[in-house]
């Protein structure tokens, strides 16, 4: 488990007398740079889809199941992270969770038919599971030591090192460079990362672990505390599911969509891609400002509506100009909603790290049904027709908003 963090003024030696590598009030930047090897990771294969659908021969249908086992294994591994943050530190868990999830995006590549890379998408999704969990853990830790809201920014930094990704794809495929380019971008942002986790700062087990007690008090020794799920964790739950669905069904169909319905070559899929997450980033990096100033509810009742509108636009309009254009409202529309139901979990009284570990559960719920779904319907109506099943879930989401309030 990792040490408390020093005393006001005091310093930590760390152990054997090694120097401590944090410091109190924890390292923004760092913990921005681990959301940045995450996205970097998932994007620069993500936008080498097409080529992993043509490698093993695929249908629509089997790659949604394949695609399933991502979102399968990070169910399996989520609802542990808190608990294995509480035991060995949220340093260790990142690091091992980061490794573990570098090597996996780079196995994808050996799979030699479809039902292969379903297994190594699930071998994949659970340390990418774990990696999500942890650095929200952490990045909440931080924003609540540094008393501003750093969330939006956090996730800007992992659509920023989406864009990166894939735009590295997009080259990628443009110069004919075949998959060997997933296991060496895997493998720089395992460098990356695992230099930036160093500076986590330890975090507590209960979200009122550092809160102040009025004069006199003691502490309850959590018999206070919710030990079971709350409703207003499944509600936020459920909103962050709709974002994560919206945002899901463009990681893994929107590349494919222009492609196979638009007719586009595949390196402009894939800079379409590139332009989805960078709308993703450009919202989140305003999220800070526009959460002060709309609200966390107010701006995820905006961000579904600017999403499902851009949706429609990709979908039922026959031109690539306004399918891109319609890319760019579906990311923009999407990018504020996950960060701030991060940090509305974080608020859920007595929950603390659990509440963030099950939200995030909740919301990847959306990739073990989204990508068979989606793949399933676009065997019948056709893929463009198979994402309107996003638009309905973002509709739910902007009618149950209210319960990312701050509290």
């Amino acid at each position: 488990m990792e040490h408390a963090p020093n005393p006001p003024g005091g310093t930590r030696s760390g152990t054997a007398g090694r120097p401590a590598t944090t410091s109190r009030a924890g390292s923004p930047a760092a913990v921005a740079v681990v959301f940045g090897a995450a996205g970097f990771a998932m994007a620069q294969t993500l936008a080498r889809v097409p080529a992993l659908r043509d490698s093993v021969g695929a249908s629509q249908a089997e790659l949604g199941i394949a695609l399933v086992g991502g979102g399968l294994g990070s169910l399996l591994a989520m609802p542990h992270t808190a608990r294995l943050v509480d035991r060995f530190g949220n340093r260790a868990v990142t690091a091992a969770a980061l490794a573990l999830a570098c090597l996996g995006w780079g196995s994808l590549v050996l799979a030699p038919d479809v039902w292969v890379l379903l297994g190594l998408f699930v071998l994949a999704g659970a340390p990418v599971g774990l990696w999500d969990v942890s650095m929200n853990i952490q990045g909440y830790r931080v924003e609540q030591l540094r008393a501003r809201t750093l969330m939006p920014y956090l996730h800007a930094a992992f659509s920023g090192g989406a864009v990166l990704g894939a735009g590295v794809g997009a080259l990628a495929a443009w110069q004919g460079v075949g998959l060997v380019q997933v296991p060496v971008g895997a493998l720089l942002a395992l460098v990356i990362g695992i230099v930036a986790v160093r500076a986590f700062v330890p975090v507590e087990q209960h979200d009122d672990a550092t809160a102040p007690r009025p004069p006199g008090s003691v502490a309850s020794e959590g018999r206070d505390r919710p030990r079971t799920l709350t409703r207003l964790e499944v509600l936020i739950g459920l909103v962050c599911l709709g974002a994560a669905l919206a945002e899901g069904a463009a990681n893994d169909w929107l590349a494919l969509l222009l492609v196979d319905v638009h007719g586009a070559p595949e390196s402009f899929g894939a800079l379409a891609y590139m332009a989805f997450n960078v709308t993703m980033m450009v919202g989140r990096l305003l999220g800070g400002p526009a959460t002060r100033r709309w609200g966390r509810d107010g701006l995820a009742r905006a961000g579904g509506l600017l999403a499902a509108v851009g949706i429609l636009l990709v979908t039922l309009v026959p031109s690539l100009p306004v399918a891109v254009v319609g890319g760019l409202l579906w990311g923009l529309g999407v990018s504020t909603i996950f960060p701030a139901a991060m940090s509305a979990a974080g608020e859920v009284p007595g929950r603390g790290n659990r509440a963030i570990g099950v939200v995030s559960t909740i919301a990847y719920g959306a990739f073990l049904f989204g990508a068979p779904t989606i793949g399933l319907l676009a065997e019948v109506f056709g893929l463009d027709r198979a994402l309107w099943v996003v638009v309905g879930f973002l509709v739910l989401m902007v009618a149950i908003a209210g319960s990312l309030r701050r509290r």
